[in-house]
């Protein structure tokens, strides 16, 4: 019969492989551009990282700061997040570039009148 300490060991790595495979369920839908997808796998990350701070606080054995093999696990998951919210981040600033391209080509275009035909895009970027 497993003690207690394995019990909780246990759920701090269910806990951790569910956040893992979560992070990758982010990736995937952040290289599709499923935005939903992404929403979804975030907020799972927010109930796991929650969950797992309760195990820690419940046992406290388990935390990062007293097993390494936790500690590795944990730091690994944190550098592949911030690796994502930096990737995110880069996409936004690169679609706020690109939107105020297209911001500047429809002034421009404004500015010929009315009866000027609208701007057309060749390959969907201007």
């Amino acid at each position: 019969m497993p003690s207690s300490a394995d019990a909780a060991l246990d759920a701090v790595v269910q806990t951790i492989i569910a956040l893992e495979r979560s992070c990758l369920e982010a990736d995937a839908a952040l290289v599709e551009r499923r935005w939903t997808g992404v929403d979804a796998a975030f907020a799972a990350q927010v109930e796991l990282t929650a969950q797992l701070a309760h195990l820690f606080e419940a046992s406290p054995h388990t935390a990062p700061a007293n097993d390494a093999k936790v500690a590795r696990r944990v730091n690994g998951i944190l550098a592949y997040r911030d690796d994502q919210l930096r990737r995110l981040q880069s996409y936004c600033d690169d679609v706020a570039t690109r939107l105020s391209a297209i911001g500047k080509v429809n002034a421009f275009s404004r500015s010929f009148g009315k009866h000027a035909q609208a701007a057309r895009v060749l390959d969907a970027q201007y």
